[in-house]
């Protein structure tokens, strides 16, 4: 099954053992095509620029259309403050009570992203898969009313945190649906639903229904892809119980990986690898992925690399 959704999803590599390509950010590519941040995360000819650059420079197999973890929640009306050169903050989040089920997709810079979507899709061969990231629920509703109030309120007030993620969840329904009908590949993140921070049980309640509810609505000839940060060893009947076709993560756990866990694995190579000053081996962790990751699989960083990554040492991982 592995296999078959590996040729399905790269089938100019049909066949091969992995595909490359690393996570990359706003950040990074303005780094890249030397322009400030503030302009790059919202201009969708720049993002697009530096997509496109980043694909020729690294030779990536695949794109990811990514600005920062804002972009949701300055849709749902978190209010941002922008910068030059570090990534927008919020400068004043959303109380429960603000927060409506809509249409968000032409809201904030939700468009940005699927405009620079279509630029480099336009550059870049056709059979080259074009992901657009987007939050997981669990993680969008904490980012939209700040994590630490939500954590707070999911163990106080639970009938709150779930009607909130109702709504959210219904939100993010309408930008799954943008992304298929648009012919990409949703790519949903969950920087917060990770085990490490709130252990499986949490999961279980406050996570896992509503990623279940966005990934049904892929269609069965798109692809269901998760990226879920942080420690994620507790969660191998979860995160197999989800079917995913694509499982993106920071850390391997042998556990996780359990007979029935058929989604292709991407990752883990570690981000602060990629710093002109690291001091760990980068050759070993590139070969501990290759030794332990099931085969076809995806070399990858394990989350969006540093802004200032080192060009070479991304290189070296792609070679």
């Amino acid at each position: 099954m592995r296999r078959e959704t590996f040729d399905r999803l790269f089938t100019a590599l049909q066949g091969q053992r992995c595909a490359r390509g690393p996570m990359i950010a706003a950040d990074h590519l303005a780094v890249l095509i030397k322009q400030p941040l503030g302009e790059v995360c919202r201009r969708s000819d720049l993002l697009a620029e530096g997509l496109l650059y980043a694909q020729r420079l690294y030779h990536s197999d695949f794109i990811i259309v990514f600005s920062d973890v804002s972009v949701e929640p300055e849709a749902l009306g978190v209010l941002l403050e922008y910068f030059p050169d570090t990534n927008p903050q919020p400068a004043m989040q959303l109380k429960i009570s603000e927060i409506k089920a809509f249409d968000y997709t032409r809201q904030g810079r939700i468009p940005v992203l699927l405009e620079a979507a279509s630029l480099s899709s336009m550059a870049l061969p056709a059979e080259m898969p074009i992901f657009v990231s987007m939050k997981d629920p669990f993680s969008l509703a904490a980012m939209a009313i700040g994590t630490e109030r939500f954590l707070e309120l999911m163990i106080t007030g639970a009938a709150r945190i779930v009607d909130l993620l109702e709504k959210v969840t219904q939100c993010q329904s309408y930008l799954i649906d943008n992304i298929v009908s648009n012919n990409y590949i949703p790519f949903i993140g969950a920087p917060i639903a990770s085990g490490g921070l709130i252990g499986r049980n949490y999961f279980r309640r406050f996570a896992m229904p509503y990623l279940e509810k966005l990934l049904a609505r892929i269609p069965a000839d798109n692809f269901r892809c998760l990226h879920i940060c942080g420690e994620i060893g507790m969660l191998g009947t979860e995160l197999a119980d989800l079917n995913l076709d694509l499982l993106s993560f920071e850390d391997w756990h042998e556990a996780m990986w359990k007979p029935e866990q058929q989604a292709i694995a991407m990752g883990f190579v570690p981000t602060n690898l990629f710093m002109p000053t690291a001091n760990g081996d980068l050759d070993a962790a590139i070969s501990q992925c290759r030794k332990v990751l099931p085969e076809p699989y995806i070399l990858s960083a394990g989350c969006d690399l540093p802004a200032k990554a080192d060009p070479k040492r991304v290189q070296k991982m792609m070679r």
